[in-house]
């Protein structure tokens, strides 16, 4: 299939999405997903330069920059523009035939419009500052995946280029328990460097529980028993912890004759 206009050139596989999308979760703190629809989209948009005048002691500065404007939603895409100052991209008319491609909905004249506006809205500067130029329509490459988080289903946008989620704002953090919490922390004691900031962490932890509880942790005691605070309060899961971690470092330490 041919488009009208240029296209990035797509680099990303479907056979990539796997780990880009588990790389991307596990930031996140999720593990456990399943992708559940997988479309490639050529979405256009509106290249261009733009100009910033302003005064300074010296007389009017100017600064030169581009960005893209989605040809679609009519938002700014900076993070098209810096993938595109890191990986040198070639375009082509020419793309995969199961790819589906969206139509324009803003005209050039309008293009040059709303990226003034949405410069300005974006650095709180006058409109009247700016001027944009060498406007030109370029389809960009982007993997539509939606993947099912807990109950939810969650839609993650991928580039087609680099990898990089568009839209990673939007992916909730999960909150992870203790019993994640200590998995994660038993991976780290591993080596030698987890050891040491583990124990840093641990001392710290403790002074910081300190202060933020004050007498509420004898209250909870009161109220529910050490095993219950312990297992149900955040202050009481983070105590566990590092009364997990300071049990390991020592069981590491007294192994290797360290004490």
């Amino acid at each position: 299939m041919f488009l009208d206009n240029p296209s990035l050139q797509l680099s990303i596989s479907t056979s990539d999405l796997p780990g880009i999308i588990k790389a991307i979760l596990k930031d996140r703190h999720w593990k456990k997903f399943d992708v559940a629809n997988v479309k490639l989209v050529y979405v256009p948009h509106w290249f261009f330069n733009f100009d910033i005048y302003y005064e300074s002691p010296e007389g009017v500065e100017t600064y030169s920059s581009q960005m893209a404007l989605n040809a679609v939603t009519g938002e700014l895409n900076p993070i098209i523009i810096e993938i595109l100052k890191e990986i040198p991209v070639e375009k082509t008319k020419e793309i995969p035939k199961d790819a589906e491609v969206e139509p324009t909905a803003i005209s050039k004249e309008e293009a040059k419009e709303v990226s003034n506006i949405k410069i300005a809205g974006q650095l709180k500067i006058p409109k009247d500052k700016i001027t944009t130029y060498g406007f030109r329509l370029v389809y960009v490459p982007i993997y539509r995946t939606w993947v099912t988080l807990g109950k939810r289903i969650q839609r993650i946008d991928i580039d087609g280029i680099s990898g990089s989620p568009m839209n990673i704002q939007e992916v909730p953090e999960k909150e992870r328990g203790i019993l994640e919490i200590t998995a994660d922390t038993l991976e780290a004691l591993k080596t030698p460097k987890g050891w040491i900031d583990y124990s840093k962490k641990a001392g710290a932890w403790i002074t910081e529980i300190a202060k933020a509880t004050g007498g509420a942790i004898a209250g909870q005691f009161r109220k529910g028993g050490l095993i219950n605070w312990l297992l149900t309060t955040k202050s009481g899961q983070y105590t566990l912890l590092t009364i997990i971690v300071l049990i390991l470092i020592y069981l590491v330490l007294k192994k290797y004759n360290l004490i």
